[in-house]
């Protein structure tokens, strides 16, 4: 149809209605389903990463609660281990330790100065163990039992000074 001129009619231009002519590459209304699929193609790839992400996180959250359980079981251990411990260097556990070894307390006990050099006190040699005092083994199991029972929350801990031994001669 292009080919062919516009009509014309016999005289210029008669006003009866608006000329009309055939525009070249207008094929007329284009299709939407294009424009639908690349819609439909973003959204289901925004969808498939939102859940990826979601599942991720799920995954990291799952291992955190299960490292806080670890830390939580561990410091327990820890703690257990503190109270024994402090249990075992108590000084009637050492005092009875020392008896099952032979060893006997010294009642008059000399020191030396570490800045002078001088010796404090007379030196002089332990006394040989009786028969009238009680066998080791009386003494470690009230012992043991007594400062490594569970109930008792007030047990020394391990770097702090008893007050039964202050460090002073007697």
């Amino acid at each position: 149809m292009a080919d062919r001129p516009a009509r014309r009619g016999p005289g210029p231009r008669s006003g009866h209605g608006p000329r009309l002519a055939v525009i070249d590459g207008f094929a007329g209304r284009r299709s939407a389903i294009p424009f639908a699929l690349l819609v439909l193609v973003v959204l289901g790839g925004g969808l498939v990463g939102l859940l990826m992400l979601n599942t991720a996180m799920d995954e990291n959250s799952i291992k955190i609660q299960q490292a806080q359980q670890k830390q939580a079981g561990l410091t327990d251990r820890e703690q257990q281990l503190s109270q024994q411990l402090a249990g075992l260097s108590a000084p009637a556990n050492l005092a009875s330790e020392a008896a099952a070894l032979g060893l006997v307390p010294n009642p008059q006990p000399a020191f030396i100065n570490p800045t002078t050099g001088a010796v404090l006190g007379s030196p002089s040699p332990a006394p040989t163990p009786t028969a009238a005092s009680p066998t080791p083994s009386q003494t470690v199991s009230a012992t043991a039992s007594a400062s490594v029972s569970p109930t008792s929350s007030a047990s020394p801990s391990a770097g702090s000074p008893s007050p039964n031994s202050s460090g002073s001669p007697r």
